[in-house]
């Protein structure tokens, strides 16, 4: 995860209590103002609410767009109301769980003063001491790949106390292969990491996750059909050969996730996939992510009839709920079954699912 921008904790007075500049050479908006700003935008989401009969915290504006790069991410946590400025392809999971762990850890530090609060924001300056360790919280992958961040090459030879891992970054070895070569633990490395992400020294490849789907962009496709491994199929490095790397993105179809391509390729660790996919992902040349939105045909009983048992239950649930407007994650959520498993499912319906696709961001 890259920082964001700024900070800003707003009480539902709509006084900024506390702000924070993530980037030192940036001048931050003035607090007041800017929390006047989403106060107002926040109490019209509600009134909408409110006259459209929803609940009261039912669809709170999640985020304000600024323009076409960055944007406001908003969270809310009992009288709080947290915001965060940052671009927009570097929102993710784990910077919505930063924005929410940034509330939370605010409202137990200072608990007894916001229930008997004067109107004093001294009492909340030194917060800022406790963003670097919230930030470290944020989980690392040990299949991600730092790589040095541009213009800081120059920097490594003042940062002697990490500069044996240092030296080892060079954008394909990734974290696991670091923590071997430099015999410390994987959650030591992992720490210096989280250290140099928060000094911006390094950025980190994508995340993977077992439940991902990935589609294969058009130039991965005239690759496929000239099977031509040139000079522009990068090797991501760490032992694995072109061709290996060149099947598994060849099995990639937009629909298969990571665990579905790990039972394929048993010659591969799912650990091994992941740094692939994260590599390739990150370069931005052949991978894009996305959600799938299953629409299911009406199931006839001679295809139930030759359904396992343990799909048979599940297949009227997806019946009920694949309607074409709910991505799988959402389905997953709101049944509570895995995305693994419902994928299984609606594999073995084949024909009878029609899906949308939908880049995310």
């Amino acid at each position: 995860m890259k920082k964001p921008y700024f900070l800003y904790i707003i009480n539902s007075a709509g006084i900024c209590l506390f702000s924070y500049n993530f980037k030192r050479k940036l001048e931050p908006f003035e607090g007041p103002l800017f929390s006047g700003f989403i106060t107002a935008v926040s109490r019209f989401s509600e009134e909408l609410n409110r006259q459209l009969t929803y609940t009261e915290t039912k669809d709170r504006i999640p985020f304000i767009p600024i323009n076409r790069t960055f944007e406001i991410m908003i969270a809310y946590k009992e009288s709080l109301t947290g915001a965060l400025i940052v671009e927009k392809k570097d929102i993710d999971e784990d910077m919505k769980l930063f924005l929410d762990d940034l509330l939370e850890e605010f409202l137990i530090k200072y608990k007894d003063i916001l229930s008997n609060w004067d109107d004093n924001i001294v009492y909340f300056e030194h917060f800022g001491e406790e963003i670097e360790r919230i930030f470290r919280k944020v989980t690392i992958f040990s299949f991600q790949i730092p790589r040095i961040k541009n213009g800081n090459n120059n920097n490594i030879k003042e940062s002697e106390q990490y500069n044996g891992l240092l030296q080892l970054i060079d954008g394909k070895k990734d974290i696991n292969d670091i923590s071997v070569l430099i015999s410390k633990p994987i959650n030591e490395v992992k720490n210096i990491i989280s250290k140099l992400l928060w000094k911006e020294m390094i950025t980190l490849s994508e995340k993977v996750y077992d439940d991902d789907i990935y589609e294969p962009k058009r130039d991965l496709f005239y690759l496929i059909r000239s099977k031509n491994l040139n000079s522009n199929f990068n090797n991501s490095g760490n032992g694995f050969s072109k061709q290996k790397e060149f099947e598994l993105l060849k099995a990639i179809n937009g629909f298969k996730t990571i665990f579905d391509l790990s039972e394929e390729f048993e010659n591969l660790k799912l650990h091994d996939i992941k740094h692939i996919i994260s590599f390739y992902l990150t370069q931005g040349n052949y991978l894009e992510k996305i959600e799938l939105y299953p629409q299911i045909i009406t199931i006839s009983d001679e295809i139930r009839n030759n359904l396992p048992p343990e799909s048979l239950a599940l297949s009227y649930h997806l019946e009920n709920i694949c309607d074409g407007e709910l991505c799988l994650a959402e389905i997953s959520k709101k049944i509570d079954v895995p995305v693994r498993e419902m994928k299984q499912t609606l594999d073995i319906l084949k024909n009878h699912v029609t899906y949308k696709k939908k880049y995310k961001k």
